[in-house]
This record gives structure tokens, sequence and C-alpha cells, in this order.
């Protein structure tokens, strides 16, 4: 008895927290405004190996309890669940995909793959969901009631419908409604460019700076590749702006893009955006590349007369991104500390306290390389900052 209770537990709570990790990444308009992309990415990953880990009990509990039930050998049992029990192949095919999509997101496994294998081989989720829910259905006696039989196809419903809009069908109709076509492209210097998105009636999108798009461009050689990006400035007019390094095959081969390539845009998402500062006075913190997001957000703040200053840090000289932007912005109440680490060293807590002197009384935007940020965040625990005040994303995808 209890082996089986709870190896049917173990089936039903692991199917209900995996519809909510999809849900968690499946860009579901009201759950991202409530927590932001960046969140909903842990959780999703935190969930999904929660879930696994209780999936993984659900077959092993219950051919351990039928078999004692049966007085049977555990080889016989499981066979007999194979041959006898409804969609239990298809269960089992569910369970291995589930297994190998865990095991190809562990990040010594998923750093070796290309993002976009990555990427489609992690859409088999869908249907490792599907073949496990009509499993469920008709061998599960907690669902053979109307109440919780109703309930359990109205979740997963909901699930599927939220996630197919908000992915699928969404995406689409703005592609038809706001026209996207890449407009213009721009070096800004050896390994960083800038590709300006134009459309039509943007403002209907509500897109704010500091937060970022999912594009895929339709075009020769870019169709199968989906990738997030921050907006590097301001969103105004007809127009969104990605600013993009080469660091890897796709993006080193933005610069062959045709002009007027349509693109399939997904978003905006994102709370890395100027009303989470309050009234504070502000100070924004980039590493390298991660200046994109920073950069929309000290225009915002120019323009709305609000105290923010920049520290900006990058390898060289050569490596400051939308340097001449930026310094067409700085002013009494807007100033930049450019540190460059083949120059000056790498950035340290005497640094940043010689710059701001008010440090603690700051609200703080970072955005850099993970490790970058992760060393940041001890500098200001150090000089007395409360995390509370410490605004930073990882734009990782779930």
């Amino acid at each position: 008895g209890p082996l089986i209770a709870l190896g049917r537990l173990a089936g039903l709570l692991a199917f209900y927290l995996i519809l909510w990790q999809i849900m968690f990444i499946g860009r579901v308009g009201w759950i991202e405004r409530a927590w932001g992309h960046d969140r909903l990415s842990r959780f999703h990953h935190f969930f999904g190996i929660v879930a696994i880990a209780i999936l993984a009990l659900h077959p092993i509990l219950l051919t351990l309890g039928y078999s004692k039930l049966a007085q049977t050998t555990l080889t016989s049992q499981f066979l007999l669940f194979l041959s006898k029990y409804h969609y239990t192949i298809s269960a089992l095919i569910a369970y291995l995909m589930f297994l190998g999509i865990v095991v190809l997101s562990l990040w010594v496994i998923r750093k070796r793959l290309k993002y976009e294998t990555w990427y489609y081989i992690h859409l088999t989720l869908y249907v490792a969901i599907i073949l496990s829910f009509f499993h469920q259905i008709p061998n599960s006696h907690d669902l053979s009631g109307r109440v919780v039989g109703t309930y359990w196809w109205i979740l997963f419903l909901a699930t599927l419908a939220n996630v197919l809009y908000y992915r699928f069908a969404r995406p689409m109709l703005n592609l038809w409604r706001h026209q996207f076509r890449v407009g213009q492209i721009k070096k800004e210097n050896e390994n960083v460019l800038s590709i300006v998105i134009n459309g039509k009636n943007l403002d209907r999108l509500k897109a704010y700076a500091g937060q970022f798009i999912l594009v895929r461009f339709l075009a020769k050689n870019f169709y199968w590749e989906e990738h997030p990006f921050s907006l590097s400035e301001k969103p105004i007019g007809e127009r969104f702006r990605i600013t993009v390094k080469a660091v890897g095959d796709f993006t080193s081969k933005l610069a062959t893009l045709p002009l007027g390539s349509r693109v399939f845009v997904e978003g905006p998402l994102g709370r890395f955006t100027a009303d989470r500062a309050g009234k504070k006075k502000i100070l924004l913190i980039a590493g390298g590349i991660g200046i994109t997001p920073l950069r929309g957000l000290f225009e915002q703040f120019k323009t709305d007369n609000r105290p923010a200053d920049l520290i900006y840090v990058a390898r060289s000289e050569n490596d400051f991104a939308l340097k001449n932007e930026l310094d067409q912005m700085t002013g009494i109440n807007n100033k930049i500390y450019y540190i460059p680490e083949d120059k000056v060293g790498r950035l340290t807590p005497e640094l940043i306290k010689n710059s701001i002197e008010d440090i603690t009384e700051r609200f703080i935007y970072l955005c850099g390389p993970p490790p970058m940020m992760k060393v940041v965040r001890e500098y200001l625990k150090f000089l007395g900052v409360n995390k509370d005040l410490i605004l930073y994303e990882k734009f990782q995808l779930g």
C-alpha cells in the first residue's frame, strides 16, 4: 500500500511541477510582469530538477509495490505494466526524454553544445508532457472522479493554451501586425555591431529601456536560430535597436544579415527597468557587452532628469562599445567612469568607493558576465550596500 500510494503521488506531483515549470519559461505575460524573466528562468531550472527527481521514483515505487502485492518478480511486474496498461510504453518514452533533457541541461554538458542544438532538443519537453498526460488519464485511480479529472484536464489545457499563445501565436501575430524588418546594421568596433529593427506601431508593445527581446531573423542561414538580446537604446518611434558582440557562430555572422530581412520577435521581456529604482539616486555598473541594457537605462534617466552615474569596465579602451553615444549623455548629474583593465586594473571596492562616495544611498543596476557580477556583488556587500538595492539579470533562458 504505502509504496503504491507514494508512487502514484510521485507521478502526479512531478507532472504538476512540470506544468508550472513550463509556465515559468513560457513567456506568459501575467507571470513575466509579476516575477521577471531572470527569476523565472531560475525557477524553471530548479523546478525541473525537483520534478525529474520525483518523477524518477514513480515507476520504481509502483513496480516495487505491485510486485510485492502480486508476489511476482520486479521484471515480470515491469513487463506487465508495459503490456497491459494503457499508454505505458508512451510513458516510458516520455520518462526517458525527461531524464535526457535534464542531463543535457547540466552545465557541464550544455556548455559543450551549440545553443541551437540544446534549444531544439529542449523543445521535445512538450512531446514528453503530452505523452505523460495521456498515460495518466486512463491509468490513475486518483483522476477517476469527475471533479478531479476535470480539474486535471483544465490544468493541462490552460498550460498548453498559455504556452501556445505566448510562445508561438503572439509572436506570429506581432510579426504580421508590426512588420519587423532589419533596417540598419552598424559596426560599433572590431567585435561589436548594432542592428536596428524597424516596425509599425511599436508603442503598442510597451517596451522599456533595460528590457530584452528574442529575435529570429527570417533570412537564409538564420531561420533556425533564436537568441535573446537587450535593447541598447531607449525604445522610441518605429524602431528597436540591439547591440551584439561576436562571441560565437551566430553572432559572428550577423554582419552578413541582409537589410530588409523580416524578424520574428518575442517580448519585450524582463523587469530590468527604470521604475525599479524608485526615487533613489542611481548607479549603473556595466562589464563588457553588459553595457547594452544599461546604455538604454542611462539614456532614460538622463531624459527623466534623474541623477545617475555609470561605471563601465572593459578590457581596453577599444572595447568600450557605444562610447560616443554615452559621452553625449554625460552631465552634472550623469557622470561616466571608464575603467580599462589593461591600464587601470580590475574593478575593486576602492575604485567604486572613490568614484561614488554615497554608494550606500544608491539603487544599483548591474550587468555583465556572470563571474564579474558575482564579484561586484561581493564588493558592494563589503561596502555596506543593502542587497535589496542591487538589481541584476543574467539574461539566460531556461
